[in-house]
């Protein structure tokens, strides 16, 4: 390599690193390293995750006419469960529920402040999973209620989404 190509790569290098962050991108650089944000978007991450997995797995048990089966469903959530510990685990602890929360708060191994912020993050990583496994299988829960959404009968998809107390 001549002197002149080392002047060249010289200058190439520190040029790139005096490039100037965009005010938008440097502002949420700021966010993000706040804890509590990080901790939020943890909990919301982790509770996203397992519920998919969760509930795709219990979507798959109802609409898949006898391909699915409680083991899957176990299977599922507990798979579900430890890539949510994964995804959080080091940040926020993965609690992935508000009881778990509620009891981290009690028994004082966590601030009561978090524990909206937690709550939020878990409560909205929810309803979030919800709407993506509905969204996912949408054609297949239209296809066998046959248009009709309902909690009981034979064609009742609700309990993807629920826990429901059996009719007599």
């Amino acid at each position: 390599m001549t002197e002149r190509d080392r002047k060249r790569r010289s200058t190439r290098s520190t040029r790139a690193s005096k490039m100037i962050t965009p005010p938008a991108i440097s502002k949420m650089q700021t966010i993000m390293r706040k804890e509590m944000v990080r901790e939020f978007l943890a909990e919301f991450m982790s509770t996203f995750v397992m519920m998919v997995f969760g509930l795709g797995s219990v979507a798959h048990m109802v609409l898949g006419d006898k391909m699915g089966s409680y083991l899957g469903v176990n299977l599922g959530f507990g798979f579900g469960v430890t890539m949510g510990v994964h995804v959080a685990g080091n940040i926020s602890g993965a609690h992935m529920n508000a009881a778990v929360t509620f009891t981290n708060c009690a028994i004082g191994r966590m601030s009561w402040k978090k524990f909206p912020v937690y709550v939020l993050g878990q409560f909205l990583g929810s309803f979030l999973a919800a709407a993506t496994v509905y969204c996912l299988f949408y054609g297949a829960i239209m296809e066998f209620s046959e248009g009709k959404l309902t909690v009981t009968g034979p064609t009742a998809t609700a309990n993807i989404f629920a826990t429901y107390l059996p009719h007599t």
